[in-house]
């Protein structure tokens, strides 16, 4: 899972001079891949709680911070 935030660091490097609309759209989306996937190591790590109350939250918040940027924003 931490392999799928490449591709939005890989955004970030190659528009982080030229369009900067993409640049805050790639950051949040490797934010909220970032904190996904963190989400589901510590699932695999037995830590349910720390799952549940800290990184599902997290990712949602993420998530929906992408949605109303690009709402706002457009590309």
């Amino acid at each position: 899972m931490l392999l799928a935030m490449l591709a939005p660091l890989f955004i970030i490097y190659k528009v982080r001079k030229t369009n900067r609309r993409y640049l805050g759209l790639a950051i949040l989306l490797a934010a909220f891949t970032f904190s996904h996937s963190l989400y589901h190591l510590s699932l695999y790590l037995g830590l349910d709680y720390i799952a549940a109350i800290l990184f599902w939250p997290l990712g949602a918040i993420m998530l929906l911070a992408f949605g109303l940027y690009y709402w706002r924003v457009g590309v």
